[in-house]
């Protein structure tokens, strides 16, 4: 009884691995007739950020007694300005610039002559950027009437916007000036084009630094305005450089909140087309495959292709080691 136990014991596992056996055959089988899984090159998607709709430009105006006494605005609240309009009207005191114009016309020596021509010269500038608009924008009267020394009288707002977003340094790398971006008004779904203008060279953690160092926040400014070993911020956070987008082809109200997708020519591809040495199996007419060599980059564990690729050509998934160039295979996908 016992005997036959075993018997029967031993049948039942040969049973069972004939079965494994067949099934893993058949499965085999299904694969090679299905060929080999293939990878469809594409680009990156764009990167997604967000953003602050700002002007451009944003002077304002004081009271400046060293060129004479205020009388009044030549211009109203909220009129749009061309650069070079005179906004603000003076009694302006021409002996100032009288005095500077003898003195560059009494001075034979060259050194002395070049210093006085520069002082008239900053005098010229200093009346002419006390006076009219330095770019085209919209006007923000402040005070119209006794106003004070220092005091503001009004505030240029540049007609011209841009928009302010921070991206991390993973994606940094990714984007450049000139690059073309697609906007989108977050309030109303409106959509624009834009273009990067900037990249701040130093992260956001080393400008917030910066500011405070130079009395950004109201502290006393130091008699430097080197920094010595700055601080960037904490180090358990990925770092965040500011970007700056002009050219924007709709009228944006300074403020609104915009939604910014950034197209990148990045190419990634999944470790499993990758064979020895950075070789890849391309997918070519009538299923022959060309063995090529692409240069890459490795960041953050994913494969950056630099050169050697075009968008939509197919690679060969899990290429076999005997694989070689001109071979004729079965895709399945």
């Amino acid at each position: 009884m016992k005997k036959l136990t075993w018997i029967i014991a031993v049948i039942v596992i040969v049973v069972l691995i004939s079965i494994a056996f067949i099934l893993r055959q058949s499965n085999s089988g299904d694969k090679d007739k299905n060929g080999y899984d293939t990878y469809e090159v594409k680009k990156e998607n764009p990167i997604n950020l967000e953003g602050k709709a700002t002007p451009k430009s944003i002077k304002m105006y004081n009271n400046n007694d060293q060129i004479g006494s205020y009388i009044s605005t030549s211009v109203n609240d909220g009129q749009t300005v061309k650069q070079g309009e005179p906004l603000i009207n003076y009694d302006i005191n021409n002996n100032k610039r009288k005095q500077l114009l003898d003195k560059l016309n009494a001075t034979e020596d060259a050194y002395a002559k070049a210093e006085a021509q520069q002082e008239l010269n900053k005098y010229d500038r200093t009346v002419y950027d006390s006076i009219y608009a330095s770019f085209d924008g919209k006007v923000d009267i402040k005070n119209k009437n006794d106003v004070s020394a220092g005091e503001p009288i009004l505030q240029l707002i540049s007609k011209e916007l841009q928009v302010k977003a921070t991206i991390s340094e993973f994606d940094v790398s990714k984007i450049k000036e000139g690059n073309d971006v697609d906007l989108s008004i977050t309030s109303t779904g409106e959509t624009a084009k834009g273009k990067i203008a900037k990249i701040s060279e130093l992260p956001k953690s080393f400008e917030d630094a910066g500011s405070k160092a130079s009395g950004g926040e109201g502290g006393e400014a130091p008699s430097s305005n080197v920094i010595n070993d700055p601080s960037s911020g904490n180090s358990d956070e990925s770092s965040k450089y500011t970007i700056v987008i002009n050219d924007i082809d709709i009228p944006v109200r300074s403020g609104y909140s915009m939604e910014v997708k950034v197209p990148v020519d990045t190419i990634k591809i999944p470790k499993s087309v990758l064979a020895k040495d950075n070789h890849v199996f391309v997918v070519g007419k009538d299923n022959k495959i060309e063995k090529r060599h692409i240069k890459i980059d490795k960041v953050n564990g994913e494969i950056i292709v630099k050169d050697g690729l075009k968008k939509g050509e197919k690679l060969i998934k899990h290429p076999k080691k005997n694989m070689n160039n001109g071979d004729k295979v079965e895709v399945s996908s």
